[in-house]
């Protein structure tokens, strides 16, 4: 019986370990100390909590105290231990609404991370010449209101000064580091001179966005990239030189900004050094001008003007969410060299209808034309291999995909096209269609091969539907006299002849058992077409389509789920039983075992076969809704085992009697439950059924 290996759950443990160490103020990188002790519990002393870091080594951890003026310790007692103060720890100063001044002394070689984040009161910092390390939001949105930072920071980090929205000098003298990072004085609103060394070559993502009280800023000789956003709304910013080293601006860098507003534009476009740096007045079509080789990140993002784009041949690259949120934008005419569109590059375009893929496109990226919802057809170039996770994901009107070639091997992620549900065709041709009860798949290795992850994409959705029918129809068809619970024994028959679990599977395909240790998790293992496209699912997959064919047959059934399994409940004569088609599978056959049982019969099942996990002690119930299911924390009593025909969940001498008396006199006293007299599932209630109801309470006792 193969439900052994179909009950192995794969679990997995990951230890971390996390080790602090302390910054030497001539290497500006992490190391212990020479001599380094493990992890200690921090030390209370005075209105501090410090760290001992090594022998002689400590770092500030923490301050309790309320003090206005503060000068940092330089040495503290730890253990009999005299330890020199070297940093400050993440977060040590975090919150504090009542230092003003502070001082730290030379001795201190780091500052880290938060270690003086919303400090609202703290207006003036003095940061020694030692400092080698200033780390991410060390002053965010704190009080101060002017900072220098040393000659020896080798070290600077995200968001340092983001949000010091008091903060109106900033004078930068390290010219060890090359960029300054994203957010570096994002939303510093009262920013007024701001001094940038001549070694810096990047200016990060938003790095003085919102800077409004900036007027005029010298940028470095050599630098050479403006991330995006990076002056976004410094709505007072008019003189700027902008060095001919620059070969990178990204999108938005200077929208807001008085001094982009003073810029010649032709079309709308703004190029200084070959390259566009700004697009804020570009509406209708737009032509991007020949030459130009690439458009930066977020360059036409949630512009509401522009309603096609034209790119030149020289343009080789569109970098990440380039036109994102574009409402009014209606078509695109790519180049064509063009290999890759990038990860959101088109995201929710509503109103994008015509698109033809360049010849030599290769990857699609991740959510790229995602929630387009007014694309109606795509090619596939000739070129293409990638289609990466959501590329085309919420394309509700997608019918189409064509210049499907059979030779190629492609690398389609399986939810590339999710929750387009109105994809029917593929090279013109509809994919699924039904005659009598046959259901034909056009190009069906290619569906089964990229489209077996979702049920959410139109065809697969027809799938699922004639082919449930199909075999509903054809049993029905068969059994005609068949009662509701010999129609839903048929289908579990259905189940086991035509699926097996993926552990099965593999060993058929590779010959081997080297089972990949998620083989359980892959998605086209679980989904309501599993068992009807491939023949291959875990225990969600199998109670999904076994729930499906019985709501087919008119039989009231729903899913129900423990920590670690799935399976079935069905209603008969107004009792609900435990199925559980996936442990009966016994190899292209029902075994039976798990069919239409009581929560107690399942349990001593478990029991019997040595498996001590509880899996069918319910948690959860799975509801089937329209494109997806919905969970409720309910339990759905199975009180019922086959045999107890008067319904007090036992099995007696009582149920025999009760049986032997309607077999005797054709008539019934009290409380006789039908279904559960029919012992053999024949549909009928005679002497046999007798006979095993008698067995099965001897077997009880």
């Amino acid at each position: 019986m193969r439900s052994n290996i179909k009950r192995t759950i794969a679990m997995a443990l990951t230890l971390c370990a996390i080790s602090a160490g302390t910054i030497a103020p001539n290497a500006g990188k992490f190391i212990l100390s020479p001599t380094p002790l493990s992890a200690e519990a921090a030390t209370r002393i005075g209105d501090f909590t410090f760290t001992r870091r090594s022998t002689n080594a400590a770092t500030l951890t923490s301050y309790l105290g309320s003090a206005t003026n503060l000068t940092l310790p330089t040495e503290v007692t730890i253990n009999g231990a005299k330890c020199t103060v070297s940093g400050i720890d993440q977060g040590a100063f975090s919150k504090n609404n009542t230092l003003v001044n502070v001082t730290i002394p030379s001795s201190y070689s780091n500052i880290s991370k938060e270690a003086f984040m919303y400090c609202s009161k703290l207006t003036n910092i003095s940061i020694p010449s030692s400092i080698v390390a200033i780390q991410d939001y060390a002053f965010y949105g704190s009080g101060i209101t002017n900072v220098t930072v040393p000659s020896n920071v080798k070290i600077l980090g995200e968001a340092v000064f983001q949000g010091c929205d008091k903060l109106v000098n900033a004078n930068i003298n390290t010219t060890i580091i090359t960029e300054l990072k994203r957010g570096m004085f994002n939303g510093c609103s009262s920013l007024q001179n701001l001094n940038i060394p001549s070694s810096i070559k990047t200016l990060g993502d938003k790095f003085a966005s919102g800077c409004t009280s900036l007027k005029s800023l010298n940028l470095p000789n050599n630098l050479s990239k403006i991330g995006v956003e990076a002056f976004k709304d410094c709505t007072n910013l008019q003189t700027l030189n902008f060095p001919s080293t620059i070969s990178y601006v990204g999108g938005n860098a200077f929208v807001g900004t008085k001094w982009i507003k003073n810029q010649s534009a032709t079309n709308g476009i703004v190029i200084k050094n070959r390259i566009i740096i700004d697009v804020s007045r570009a509406s209708g079509t737009v032509n991007i001008p020949s030459g130009v080789t690439k458009i930066p990140a977020y360059l036409f993002s949630y512009n509401t003007a522009i309603t096609k784009v034209v790119m030149p041949n020289t343009l080789s690259t569109i970098e990440e969410h380039a036109f994102e949120n574009c409402p009014n934008l209606t078509t695109v005419q790519f180049p064509n060299e063009l290999s890759t569109i990038p990860q959101y590059c088109f995201y929710f375009c509503p109103k994008l209808k015509n698109v033809t893929l360049p010849n030599k496109l290769m990857t699609i990226g991740y959510a790229s034309f995602s929630n387009c919802t007014s694309l109606t057809s795509i090619n596939f170039p000739e070129y293409l291999k990638k289609i990466e996770y959501g590329a085309f994901s919420g394309c509700s009107s997608l019918n189409n995909i064509t210049n499907i070639l059979d030779y190629k091997t492609y690398d389609i992620d399986g939810k590339a096209f999710d929750e387009c549900y109105n994809l029917k065709k593929i090279n013109g041709t509809t994919v699924v269609t039904r005659s009598g009860n046959n259901v034909s798949v056009y190009k069906e290795s290619f569906v089964k091969k990229y489209f077996s992850k979702t049920d959410d994409i139109g065809f697969i959705k027809d799938f699922v539907e004639y082919k449930s029918s199909a075999v509903v129809d054809q049993i029905k068809a068969k059994y005609p006299n068949y009662k509701p619970y010999q129609i839903a024994r048929e289908l579990e028959k259905w189940m086991c002849a035509n699926g097996c679990s993926p552990f099965e599977n593999w060993k058929k395909v590779n010959g081997n058992t080297n089972y990949p240790s998620d083989l359980e998790n892959w998605d086209e293992y679980h989904r309501e077409s599993s068992i009807l496209l491939n023949g291959v699912g875990v225990c969600e997959g199998w109670a999904k389509c076994y729930n499906l064919l019985l709501k087919k047959a008119g039989i009231t059934s729903e899913i129900v789920a423990s920590y670690n399994h799935e399976w079935n409940v069905v209603k008969f004569d107004g009792k609900w039983f435990n199925i559980d088609s996936y442990w009966d599978d016994n190899g292209n056959a029902s075994a039976f075992d798990y069919f239409m049982v009581s929560s107690n019969e399942i349990f001593a099942l478990e029991k019997k076969n040595g498996d001590t996990r509880n899996c069918h002690e319910q948690v959860i119930v799975k509801r089937r809704k329209e494109n997806s299911y919905s969970i409720d924390y309910e339990k759905i009593p199975c009180t019922t085992p086959m045999g107890d025909i008067n319904a007090d969940t036992k099995l007696d001498s009582k149920d025999a009697t009760a049986l032997q008396n309607y077999l005797t006199t054709g008539k019934t006293s009290g409380t006789f439950i039908n279904i559960c007299a029919d012992m053999n599932f024949d549909g009928k209630i005679n002497a046999t059924d007798l006979s095993l109801l008698k067995q099965k309470i001897l077997n009880n006792k």
